[in-house]
């Protein structure tokens, strides 16, 4: 990599200069493995390097005449501007680019789809890669394009990116397109050393382009590049903040880049990461900002001025840990445990060992000292030096001790209060049962926005309850405290919390040994960002209810949490892959999560591997909890009332959904695959597929000042609505058909399940795919009610097809546009035992069969199935085949009952080789059916058969036959003495066929006196 030093005093200058380099010498002479494409601009020292890149951008434009002739001088046909300072991810770079060379809609459609894959299998936003078929397209729109490109890169990764590979573009060989790209801009200053170890990483790069002054001093042209600097970052936060929230004058963002640069250059920890705006705000940088005809400040209700500051650190991404020049380490850690005080605008002073800090010290600041830093100093808690200092905003109080001893006469409460009300910064580190954390002191702080206690020890955090009501954010880490409170009313009057950091520390509940310790912030507006991570003794977690929650961390040591509730939030991926140890975790509530779609566990090692309650539900909002005392004044009222405005029902006689220890409903069924890790093979499974899930009530009966039970699911509650399938009658109407015999018999009920079962809802969608354990483990399966659902749930895996060969009682009905229900995908499924007992089919209109094999129609077996009922299935043509090896295993069928289902021909149809074996045996084949008892066909106008072969069903008792003209033969009932009765058309009755004519003496037929429409008698015409 070649480098070249250009010099120019202005953004003008340089731009000129760079495109002068970047033009394609005349006399050069290129070759296969030729490489001058790709120039990576530096700026001045990493200043002003995207305003450069910006104005070359510009000039390029082909819209304008000036534009098109620069690009005609340079022979570039197409300028390709891609600002991607604020980086995402790659994904989101080749979007950006993708957007430019105008790709067909159908493919940028591939971008949402893998997006939305990487929703469900959590994929972080900043780790979501490019995607290899838009690169194949990219690479063929380039190459019939056949156009040079100048490709202008704002890189905001930490990473060279190759735009060959991720893009499509050529750029070595004979190639004369050019890419010209830089990491820094909008005071987004990389070091150095690191931009060129990311380049050595890749090594794609061919030249590296700087800037130096040309005639100015450095110093005047440090000043202006730092104001233009300014002024394009001052733009950018209008962008991305909007007009109205962002600081507009470029002097002040200068000022506040400079501020933050002196800091750096400061031996002294000031924690710029995370008080790097409250500097600014507390110091006077930012100012307060006019805004229609009013003047807004720091304390103001809007936030708008605290808003802004937070803008602007976004687009000043100073590389602190390189800029900030520390002495050596043993010097540094000299420094740091010497007494001290600090401020940014006043400097560093030194406190001579042994004294006693005084009001005397800060006398000449009085008026003017906003941010203060005291580092193991000693003074006089009930009277500070700093009371009287009246601009004081930001207080950091660090390893300091208390006196007991009053040097000037005890602080006046009045000069107290007044003094901790102006404060909107408070951080305290190290300092054990420190006063200023006091009940008494936290209620002067009513102005307070933020609070960092770090290495307090025994510390009563209830002291917190009904305080600190303006608070946007909070951390307590790495202390030892208390709670001498309800957890549940911890964090009350704290109605404008945006973010609460919660790790390190060991607690325990003070009100008795055997309460559990929790953390409970429920029903917050404001609550975005909660971090939990390395907590002994912290037992239930409950964020319930806050809508605006979508940044979660969990981290560390988290053994002895058992209950984590997070209810009504906007988390998008629950994230436990930090935990170091989470082994007891019993509980998790996720219910009306409807942004949730991923799940990430941490390794098997590290938790608990099979979660005794688990509830989801990313379909509904979970209603308001209710009390004990609410549930038993309203009894069952409630239920009711819900179970009937759900429209839908529970199965008859299954288990109520709140018995289920697994309660999941999903809007999309991808999101099961998160439960693959934590799902026993053990625990069967109940699986609904509808619009609506079964009517459930959910209720908190737990005390209210018991807060989240540890190893118990009475924090949460699920209370079923009183419904039932019933027999709702034998009549209806079918596809437009006047009304008709539905049925005669109700579908059985459900089987039990064991204790250790779960209950999964998925919301109807076109295509259905599960994970392994949902096809392993289910054994009761009902879909209803789904008007878009075109293909029947089938595995993930392609040797995964939807034959569910643990399934003991499926239900399916009024699915419109079903096409087939059960079918294969791989060879494992052609030699297979079913569990089937029970299945019922209904109003399938466009399901032409329900297990759908191709001849041959393999060995899958179905031998304890006793009850099949299909009705209102227009198209269907048959309904379960037989194989020369599944042909004698229907023996305990005992209802068959199929109702309007014009095109049926066969219920059990017998495949080819079948046929050919029974033909070619010396006797006739008979298939037994000795458990069959009921038979009940309605409507069946083309069924000319049952079975393929002849049938035998020596129990039967009941035959129902209505409209069935085509079907000639009736199974051979034996030679018992008892007939069997047969209500029937007489026509029809008269035309049967008989294999043997002694069995026409063992059916007793029956026929209707009205079985026929009543005709007139005499004629119409008088």
């Amino acid at each position: 990599m070649r480098a070249e030093v250009i010099g120019a005093d202005t953004i003008d200058e340089a731009a000129t200069e760079v495109l002068q380099v970047l033009k394609e010498k005349a006399n050069t002479a290129r070759s296969v493995s030729s490489r001058d494409n790709v120039f990576y601009f530096d700026g001045w020292d990493g200043l002003r390097a995207s305003a450069v890149l910006r104005n070359i951008a510009q000039r390029l434009t082909a819209t304008t005449p000036a534009g098109k002739r620069a690009l005609a001088d340079l022979e570039f046909d197409q300028v390709i501007h891609i600002d991607c300072s604020m980086w995402e991810s790659r994904r989101a770079f080749q979007r950006a680019v993708a957007e430019q060379l105008k790709l067909p809609d159908e493919v940028m459609k591939l971008f949402d789809r893998q997006d939305e894959e990487d929703d469900f299998l959590g994929v972080a936003q900043g780790s979501r890669l490019e995607v290899e078929q838009v690169v194949r397209e990219m690479h063929e729109c380039i190459q019939k394009l056949n156009r040079r490109f100048l490709v202008i890169f704002h890189n905001g990764s930490g990473e060279e990116i190759d735009l060959a590979s991720f893009c499509g573009f050529l750029l070595s060989g004979y190639s004369t397109s050019k890419v010209l790209w830089t990491f820094q801009g909008r005071y987004r200053i990389k070091p150095r050393t690191k931009v060129d170890k990311a380049m050595k990483s890749a090594g794609k790069t061919d030249a590296f382009v700087s800037v130096v002054p040309r005639n100015e001093s450095q110093e005047e042209v440090w000043s202006y590049l730092v104001l233009q600097e300014a002024a394009e970052v001052a733009e950018a936060c209008k962008v991305t903040a909007g007009s109205r929230d962002i600081i507009d004058q470029p002097a002040q963002v200068a000022e506040c880049f400079i501020y933050m640069l002196e800091q750096c250059c400061h031996s002294i920890d000031f924690d710029l990461a995370t008080h790097g705006t409250n500097y600014w705000v507390c110091d006077g940088i930012i100012q307060q900002l006019k805004l229609e005809g009013r003047v807004l400040s720091a304390n103001d209700d809007s936030d708008w001025l605290w808003r802004a500051a937070d803008a602007l650190q976004r687009e000043i991404a100073l590389d602190v840990d390189y800029h900030q020049h520390l002495p050596s380490s043993h010097l540094s850690i000299c420094v740091e445990r010497k007494p001290y005080w600090i401020s940014p605008n006043y400097g560093f002073n030194r406190v001579p060992g042994r004294a006693i800090l005084n009001g005397g010290i800060f006398q000449h600041y009085l008026d003017k000292l906003r941010v203060l830093k005291l580092s193991r100093c000693t003074f006089n808690f009930q009277s500070p030096p700093f009371l009287y200092c009246q601009g004081l905003r930001f207080l950091w109080l660090d390893h300091c001790q208390d006196t007991g001893i009053n040097t000037d006469g005890e602080g006046k409460e009045e000069d107290v209060r007044r003094c901790f009300q102006r404060l909107w910064v408070l951080d305290v580190r190290y300092m054990h049962r420190v006063h200023i954390l006091s009940g008494q002191m936290m209620d002067y702080m009513t102005q307070l926005r933020e609070l960092n206690v770090m290495g307090a020890w025994e510390w009563d955090m209830g002291q917190l309850q009904g305080r600190l009501p303006n608070i946007r954010k909070l951390r307590v880490t790495k202390s030892k405290v208390t709670f001498r409170c309800s957890e549940e009313d911890l964090f009350s009057k704290m109605n404008n919390l945006e973010l609460l950091d919660f790790s390190g520390n060991n607690i325990y509940s003070a009100r008795s040994p055997r309460l559990p310790a929790a953390i409970t912030i429920n029903n917050s507006s404001c609550l975005e960002t909660v971090n939990i991570g390395e907590n002994r003794a912290l037992e239930g977690i409950s964020f319930k209810g806050c809508t605006k929650l979508k940044n979660l961390i969990f981290s560390g040591w988290l053994y002895d949490v058992r209950a984590i509730d997070i209810s009504g939030t906007a988390v998008k991926t629950l994230d436990l892959t930090a935990a170091t140890t989470i082994n007891n975790l019993n509980e998790l509530y996720l219910l009306d999560c409807k942004k949730l779609c991923a799940i990430l566990w941490p390794p098997k090692r590290n938790m608990k591997q099979d979660i005794d309650m688990l509830c989801i539900d990313t379909t509904r909002s979970a209603p308001t909890a209710q009390s004990r005392e609410e549930i038993a004044k309203r009894g069952t009222t409630t239920a009711a009332t819900i179970g009937t405005s759900a429209a839908t029902t529970v199965l008859h006689r299954s288990r109520p959904t709140n018995e289920f220890p697994w309660y999941i409903s999903v809007r999309d069924a991808r999101l099961l695959m998160s439960l693959e890790a934590v799902y026993s093979d053990s625990r069967e499974l109940y699986l609904e597929v509808s619009p609506t899930p079964s009517p459930t009530v959910f209720a908190a009966v737990c005390r209210d000042d018991e807060g989240i039970k540890s190893g118990s699911s009475s924090e949460l509650q699920r209370q079923p609505a009183p419904a039932i399938y019933a027999a709702t009658g034998t009549t209806a109407k079918c596809d437009g058909d006047a009304p008709g015999i539905m049925w005669l018999w109700s579908c059985p009920d459900v089987p039990d399940l064991r204790l250790r079962s779960s209950y999964i809802h998925i919301q109807e969608t076109n295509t259905i795919t599960v994970p392994r354990f949902v096809i392993d483990c289910a054994k009761i399966l009902h879909v209803r009610d789904s008007m878009s659902i075109t293909v029947f749930p089938s595995g993930t895996s392609k040797y995964q097809g939807s034959e569910w060969h643990q399934l003991e009682w499926c239900r399916i009905e009024r699915c419109p546009r079903l096409e087939d229900v059960f079918t294969p995908r791989g060879p494992s499924e052609w030699r297979t035992s079913h569990s089937m007992k029970t299945f019922w089919a209904s109003q399938l209109r466009k399901a032409s069969c329900i297990w759908k094999w191709s001849e041959p129609y393999g060995a899958s077996k179905f031998p304890y199935l006793v009850f099949l009922h299909l009705d209102c299935c227009p198209r269907l043509v048959h309904v379960l085949p037989l194989s020369i090896h599944t042909i004698a295993q229907a023996g305990q069928l005992e209802t068959l009952e199929i109702t309007w289902c014009g095109d049926l021909r066969e219920v059990f149809p017998v495949d080819t080789i079948a046929k050919r074996y029974v033909k070619l045996l010396p006797q006739p084949f008979t298939v037994d059916f000795p458990g069959l008892k009921r038979i009940h066909l309605h409507e069946l106008p083309r069924l000319h058969s049952i079975c393929g072969v002849r049938m035998s069903a020596p129990n039967l008792e009941t035959v129902k036959i209505r409209g069935c003209w085509s079907l000639r033969r009736l199974p051979d009932v034996g030679d018992g003495d008892k007939a069997v009765e047969c209500d029937c058309e007489k026509e029809w009755w008269d035309r049967l066929e008989w294999d043997d004519g002694s069995q026409v003496t063992r059916y007793k037929p029956i026929h209707s006196r009205y079985y026929k429409k009543t005709l007139l008698r005499s004629s119409v015409l008088r």
